[in-house]
């Protein structure tokens, strides 16, 4: 059977790595939307609450529920938290039209929108803002934004960054007038916070890091690890003759007379449809993969009994023009994740 492998040690060095340079552990908080990025959030939250971590970020409810007892404080960055859920889940606000029909006794995190323009309440309306929650009474938590340049760097992103202490700067004179108690602020993200010599923040989401990728050519980068190895299982074997065809309108020839074999995983499962027109594509240790992709499977010219389709995304999202993310988020919730 098909499977995805969890390298535990790689991920407990990419953690450590990543601590040292944002200066505390205790800052570090894990993304675990998507799956975990794919990698499985069961799985990755094991390994995150032995390593020490207490906040996680998810993508909804239904993933917050998958692992509520794992950490003191998960945040859900999208959709509503049903009341019965546990308390330990924190609901995200991105409009003030959602804040103010707000009325759970449960935390929430406020999300601004710095420059990328895509989800958040707007700098302007904090005032309005911290007057709903308190009028409400509300329980702010946390307040944090995205910074869309940190793989870049550069004058664009350091004015996301500007925009973010300037809110920062904003609450914490509020509180202090208003009296309510401080919120966490968090408003980096993996590239951003690696790319900073100083960390002023309560908390550094961290996400495609952990897991052994940055999009970005920053030093850092090279000595992270990617966790994750994918494997397939051999279906069948069989000989064929240089020039013989194979799979959906013959696309494949054979370009020697060859042991050839199927394994058992294909676009059902969440990798990309290889067909005639993409540039060769190999296995992790060279092994080619012969079009079309199946739903349910792939050709591949080898005999062995199980074959690592990859180590590292990287070379995937290459020959189709993508990030490592989206290898690794399409991959199915139902090939098993073993921790090794």
């Amino acid at each position: 059977m098909a499977k995805l492998l969890i390298h535990s040690s790689f991920f407990k060095h990419n953690l450590d790595l990543i601590s040292s340079h944002i200066g505390s552990k205790d800052k570090l908080a894990l993304v675990l939307k998507d799956n975990a990025y794919g990698h499985g959030i069961k799985e990755i939250a094991k390994l995150a609450k032995e390593y020490g971590i207490k906040n996680v970020f998810v993508k909804n409810e239904q993933e917050a529920l998958q692992i509520h007892n794992d950490f003191e404080h998960i945040t859900a960055l999208y959709g509503n938290i049903s009341p019965q859920s546990p308390l330990n889940i924190c609901q995200t606000i991105h409009s003030l039209e959602s804040l103010r029909s707000f009325s759970a006794q449960r935390k929430i995190e406020l999300k601004f929108n710095t420059g990328m323009n895509r989800n958040g309440l707007e700098p302007n309306q904090v005032q309005e803002a911290i007057e709903l929650i308190l009028k409400n009474n509300l329980s702010l938590f946390g307040v944090f934004s995205h910074n869309g340049y940190g793989d870049d760097g550069g004058e664009k992103m350091q004015q996301q960054h500007q925009k973010s202490q300037e809110i920062k700067e904003h609450i914490t004179h509020l509180s202090k007038t208003l009296g309510f108690p401080l919120p966490r602020f968090h408003f980096l993200s993996s590239s951003g916070a690696l790319r900073q010599d100083k960390i002023d923040e309560d908390l550094v989401r961290v996400g495609i890091a952990a897991y052994g990728y940055l999009c970005t050519s920053i030093p850092i980068a090279k000595d992270l690890k990617p966790i994750a190895s994918l494997w397939a299982h051999q279906i069948s074997s069989r000989i064929l003759e240089a020039g013989e065809r194979l799979g959906y309108s013959g696309a494949g020839i054979m370009p020697s007379k060859e042991i050839i074999s199927t394994y058992d995983l294909g676009y059902g499962d969440g990798l990309f449809r290889i067909n005639e027109h993409h540039q060769q594509i190999t296995c992790a240790n060279g092994e080619k993969i012969l079009p079309r992709m199946s739903m349910d499977c792939f050709s591949c010219l080898s005999n062995q009994k199980e074959i690592c389709v990859f180590k590292n995304a990287w070379p995937w999202a290459e020959k189709f023009d993508t990030t490592p993310y989206e290898i690794l988020v399409k991959l199915s919730p139902f090939i098993p994740r073993e921790l090794v």
